[in-house]
């Protein structure tokens, strides 16, 4: 008898372990059902009981990422780590947040939106950062305005402005939820609170803030959150609070500009954009990247994905290419009709490339242009970031410019795109691709933003005799 050779078994055995593998890994159905009996009460689940679930919901939306019910799987996973934090798990109020952004930022139509955003809020108060959950209650008091879950944010909100003094803008948040709240029981919590509020012989007292989630409870513990300064509660709580889109030029089939030395755009642009992100983030903003991948957007979807996500502020992020070696320096431009000179319509032609939009599309919207678009704003903007570029960078000022760049095209918000240098010039574009460089134009951007912010607060400030509903909550 022929003996079959050795390797051949090995691979056999490859083949079956592997198909067992596959079949004994549980569908999202199961898992569900798992995540309810847990959650129900059902089923008592420990902390390693937790972590297994959340594990094995991670494994099935790696294994199929299309699948419909794949933001529904990061829901789950995020409400199991809310769940650990009452089974004592200390880093998992930061793991709840990480899961609920990964939630809101890859399943943009997703229907659990508004819970993502209401409970990386009580996080963010459990863990004392009052500034960063008042920015993601205002998030749901906007947006999904006449909802329950949107009162329950609005009187978070209120106890927030009352906790740290700001009495006139609370009391206003209160008799809002009075007037518009469908639900008996937080209408009787404002009123109480309310009533508290306004008795000067009885100061108010951090209320128990335990209201009830439709999906995952118990509520997670809530924590005395740390004093804000008058300046972090302008940024957060007012005009000023951003949402904030970041756009990596290029990437995918489209590199950008490149030299001679295979320096190319989209991977410089791709890096700069990720550490805008990160210090934004750090500073409690809401922070989008239109990529964080080299993949490959058409200028019109990265409009739409700003708009989509109701961004406040726009921001493109390239590297500029010339065929002459020897030029090199920073500029910024924002939108309008008519370009600053010969040279700023042909770097617009060039990064125009690929747009998405058909001539008819573009004549429409720039008919339409100087009505819709924020140019004044977007014009001060691009002052303040290039200001900061050429002071932190010591390269050339080529100047705030102006052009038809169809990835500002459709914003009705401030909106800048900036050249953060040349990947054509030798210096400059090995400068470029250094870490530390990049990390330098990426903080000099933030600092822009903060100014340009900065100035807005204090057009704020100038206007403080406006009704308080002006400051806290405004619908957009």
């Amino acid at each position: 008898m022929k003996l079959c050779p050795v390797w051949m078994i090995i691979l056999l055995l490859a083949v079956l372990s592997s198909g067992c593998a596959t079949m004994s890994m549980p569908t999202y159905n199961q898992l569900a059902d798992q995540h309810y009996n847990y959650t129900s009460g059902e089923k008592y689940a420990t902390l390693d009981e937790w972590h297994a679930l959340i594990t094995e919901l991670e494994d099935v939306i790696r294994a199929d990422t299309e699948n419909a019910s794949a933001d529904d799987a990061q829901y789950a996973i995020a409400s199991c780590w809310v769940w650990c934090i009452k089974e004592g798990d200390s880093e998992a109020p930061q793991s709840a947040i990480a899961a609920f952004r990964r939630l809101i930022y890859t399943y943009p139509d997703s229907e659990h939106l508004p819970q993502a955003h209401y409970w990386i809020a009580r996080c963010y108060t459990l863990i004392g950062d009052s500034a960063r959950a008042a920015h993601h209650y205002q998030i749901v008091t906007n947006r999904y305005a006449g909802t329950d879950l949107a009162a329950e944010a609005q009187l978070a909100l209120g106890r927030t402005y009352a906790e740290h003094g700001y009495k006139t803008r609370a009391e206003t948040l209160y008799v809002e939820i009075l007037e518009s709240a469908n639900s008996k029981e937080i209408v009787s919590t404002a009123s109480k609170e309310l009533q508290e509020l306004k008795a000067p012989q009885n100061p108010t007292t951090p209320p128990d803030e335990t209201p009830t989630q439709p999906q995952v409870k118990p509520a997670p513990p809530t924590a005395e959150p740390e004093a804000l300064t008058p300046g972090s509660l302008i940024r957060e709580f007012g005009l000023t609070a951003k949402t904030i889109v970041i756009d990596a030029g290029h990437g995918g089939k489209d590199p950008g500009g490149g030299s001679a030395r295979d320096i190319i755009e989209k991977p410089i642009v791709l890096n700069i954009s990720k550490k805008i992100g990160a210090i934004l983030t750090a500073k409690g903003y809401t922070v989008l990247l239109t990529r964080d991948t080299d993949r490959f957007i058409s200028l019109k979807e990265r409009t739409a994905f700003a708009t989509r996500h109701k961004a406040d502020l726009f921001l493109s992020i390239h590297a500029n290419a010339s065929g002459n070696s020897r030029a090199n320096g920073i500029e910024t431009y924002y939108l309008d009709v008519k370009s600053t000179d010969k040279n700023a319509e042909i770097i617009a032609a060039r990064e125009n490339a690929n747009s998405g939009y058909s001539i008819q599309e573009l004549e429409t919207l720039l008919k339409g242009l100087i009505v819709e678009s924020k140019s004044k704003d977007s014009r001060r903007l691009a002052k303040y970031v290039q200001q900061e570029l050429v002071d932190a960078t010591g390269a050339v000022d080529r100047g705030v410019k102006h052009a038809r760049f169809v990835v500002l095209i459709g914003t009705s918000v401030p909106a800048i795109l900036v050249e953060t240098g040349f990947v054509t010039n030798p210096t400059e574009g090995n400068k470029l691709t250094s870490d530390a460089y990049q990390q330098k134009v990426a903080a000099a951007i933030v600092r822009g933003i903060e100014k340009f912010l900065g100035s807005t607060a204090q057009i704020s400030q100038d206007n403080s005799d406006l009704p308080n509903k002006y400051l806290a909550t405004t619908k957009r």
